[in-house]
């Protein structure tokens, strides 16, 4: 089954809905805000926080979070950052067949 994370007034996961609607594809919405440890470390097997966190966003903006001071954490200071600030993540992430789709990646389903 495919899942889509997101928040459902963001514009970027709208366009994904969209795309995903256009195609018929049969899909589970979830609200990235109630994201488990669990899933994370999901995703943190196939991809890597450099990847998930969206630097350009208004929560890195407001957390002071820059491309630097990503590389500067620890992957526990990171993995607790993303948990308590999902809003952090690019959007939206995809589940399929084990694999990770993050943001416009879903162009490629």
């Amino acid at each position: 089954m495919l899942r889509i994370y997101g928040i459902k007034n963001c514009s970027s996961v709208k366009k994904g809905l969209d795309f995903l609607n256009e195609r018929t594809l049969e899909f589970e919405f979830l609200d990235i805000k109630k994201l488990d440890e669990k899933t994370l470390n999901l995703w943190l097997q196939k991809r890597s926080f450099q990847e998930l966190i969206n630097t350009a966003g208004t929560t890195a903006k407001k957390l002071g979070l820059n491309k630097e001071k990503l590389l500067a954490l620890t992957d526990s200071d990171l993995k607790k950052l993303v948990l308590d600030n999902p809003s952090l993540i690019k959007r939206p992430i995809i589940e399929l067949q084990g694999q990770i789709y993050i943001g416009k990646e879903y162009e490629n389903i």
